[in-house]
């Protein structure tokens, strides 16, 4: 894939408000890998005897060592797992030591060596093309039967481009795909296991994709919509794009937040790289071709469909952005940024299609 935004799975996990659920788990956009590696000394610690909320180095992480005794507040859950669970310890960190330490999570022995193995390729990870090493590092961790191991593995190959999502799929038992995915406490997780699911050849799994697309559609749904379109289009590679072109962009009745979800998923699918494969190029030229019903209904959606035509660097459409750059002259200025850059760049990319689609 190549560029969007941070990764595909920040995207897909933007909700309407009017799904949003009142009880589900957010995701959250840093994970515990992000918050550990941005400081420059952590240790684990635990509580010193009799001296609440006073806490003694017990090993040093990184940086230089640290000496006790660190006075912090601490939930009285945790104090009590320090208690109870042996060997057990909380993680502290700080950018330098001018600054104040912070506590940053609890590791029962399970956990410290997970703990360590982030401080010990943090370095290494910045030096990975692509973050490719950290995402393989935690896509070995997403059949964990550790609660906070499994977590941390999920939050961060969901953020993972697309191109690097789809072969990890493979490596997750059907089974817990779909009970993460009965889970509607974490229904603002669940894309990652949706475009999992997307890479199945299982009927009874293309059926269940299908199920929940055309429900989606049927019910003007946003959540998780471009998950489940495209793992749609990934199980009905012949009709798949024509039914979702169909869905919404013949329906004069959809919503802003529907057309986003669907041209995020149709951004993703046309962003692949090829591999030399001619399928994704044929791929990518139908979704072009879609745009131009979209833009015939929709025509505030130009700015969006203008960045996808300069990121795969193809003309198309250029007349009809055109006309719709000259009636919108108090639209968003993004909106006419992206309008304005793809209009002049337009002549020095090639053709789609014989006569441009214009």
């Amino acid at each position: 894939m190549l560029v969007l935004v941070a990764s595909f799975g920040a995207v897909l996990l933007n909700t309407s408000a009017a799904w949003a659920c009142t009880i589900c788990v957010p995701y959250p956009e840093r994970t515990l890998a992000d918050r550990l590696l941005e400081n420059g000394e952590i240790i684990f610690a635990r509580e010193m005897e009799n001296s609440p909320y006073v806490f003694a180095p017990i090993e040093p992480l990184r940086g230089a060592e640290a000496s006790g005794p660190i006075k912090l507040f601490c939930d009285s859950a945790t104090r009590r797992k320090l208690l109870y669970i042996p060997d057990s310890a909380v993680v502290l960190a700080r950018k330098s030591s001018e600054d104040e330490w912070r506590m940053i999570t609890f590791a029962d022995r399970s956990y410290q060596p997970f703990i360590r193995a982030i401080v010990d390729n943090g370095n290494k990870w910045l030096e990975s093309p692509g973050n490719d090493d950290r995402v393989r590092y935690f896509s070995g961790l997403l059949t964990s039967e550790h609660s906070q191991i499994l977590e941390q593995a999920y939050l961060e190959v969901g953020r993972a481009p697309y191109s690097m999502i789809k072969p990890l799929a493979r490596e997750i038992p059907r089974e817990q795909i779909y009970q993460f995915l009965a889970n509607f406490r974490f229904i603002e997780w669940h894309s990652l296991y949706i475009l999992f699911l997307g890479q199945s050849d299982n009927p009874d799994d293309r059926a269940y994709i299908r199920k929940q697309a055309e429900s989606a559609a049927r019910l003007g749904m946003t959540i998780n919509l471009a998950a489940w379109l495209t793992a749609f289009i990934e199980t009905h590679p012949e009709s798949g794009l024509e039914e979702v072109k169909t869905w919404y962009f013949s329906n004069p009745d959809r919503s802003k937040d529907e057309l986003e979800q669907v041209i995020t998923s149709l951004s993703v699918l046309g962003s692949q790289e090829s591999g030399g494969e001619l399928p994704l190029f044929l791929l990518r030229d139908n979704i072009v071709n879609s745009y131009a019903l979209l833009l015939d209904n929709y025509p505030e959606m130009a700015g969006r469909v203008a960045r996808d035509l300069a990121m795969w660097q193809v003309r198309a459409h250029v007349e009809r952005l055109t006309e719709i750059r000259r009636r919108m002259p108090q639209a968003d200025p993004s909106e006419i940024y992206q309008l304005d850059h793809y209009l002049s760049m337009a002549p020095s990319y090639p053709q789609v299609g014989p006569h441009g689609l214009n």
